[in-house]
Order: structure tokens, then sequence, then C-alpha cells
């Protein structure tokens, strides 16, 4: 079998630098750390210890909902949730905050000053979740 030729001199310039294993090995470990991270960072979110439910409400006048918040299957301790009342076009029209403890008080009646008529309420987000 016949061998290739060899390249002209000067003419494609100089082979290129490979990189050095050690600094290659660095960005593995480096990449990998990253990205077992974000996978941590992810499920932590994912699985948040707090969270609760607008089981009822009742809509006590136009500047009034009371409502009924329960606290989700799988919280632990005690934490504070936001609740927020919404008009007609789902605009917030008063915030409240509910705390609930997982173990004990599970479930409150929150009165929520508004703004203008509510016609339901949400939760906004919910933070604690510490154990005792």
């Amino acid at each position: 079998m016949p061998q290739p030729a060899d390249r002209p001199a000067g003419r494609y310039g100089a082979a290129p630098a490979r990189p050095r294993p050690g600094l290659v090995a660095a960005l593995v470990v480096v990449a990998a750390a990253f990205l077992s991270w974000v996978v941590w960072a992810a499920l932590g979110a994912a699985a948040p210890d707090a969270d609760a439910d607008v089981t009822a409400f009742r809509v006590v006048s136009d500047r009034e909902i009371e409502v009924r918040v329960t606290a989700a299957a799988g919280s632990r301790g005690t934490f504070a949730c936001s609740v927020r009342a919404l008009d007609g076009t789902r605009e917030v029209v008063g915030v409240g905050t509910a705390t609930l403890d997982a173990e004990g008080a599970a479930e409150r009646w929150l009165s929520v000053r508004t703004r203008e008529r509510a016609v339901t309420a949400t939760i906004g987000s919910c933070s604690g979740g510490d154990e005792r």
C-alpha cells in the first residue's frame, strides 16, 4: 500500500497543540461538581418541606375575604404561607400570611383585607418548614 504524502512544509501552519492532561482532568472535575450541585438544588426545590392549599373561602364583604388554609400532605414543622385574594380579573387585591404547624395547627382560617371585592384566593408561597 502506498503511504500518504507528507504535508508541504509551512503550507498549513503548525500542528495544533494538544491540551495538557492535567488541565482536561481539572475541567472534567469542575464540570461534574457543577452538574452535581445543579441536580441537588433542583431536587431540593422540587420537594419543599412546606406547602399548603386553600380548602375554602368566604367573601365577607367588598373589603374582606376569609380563607381556610390547610397544610399539604408531607409538610413538616412550622411554616408561613402568603395568601393572595384575587378579583374577577385575577388581579391581587389583598395579601395575608397564614402560619401553620404541620404537626399541630395544620388548618387555619385567615381574614384578608382587600381593596376591592375578591372572588377567590390562592397560596402565593410558603417558607419555613423547620423540624422541631
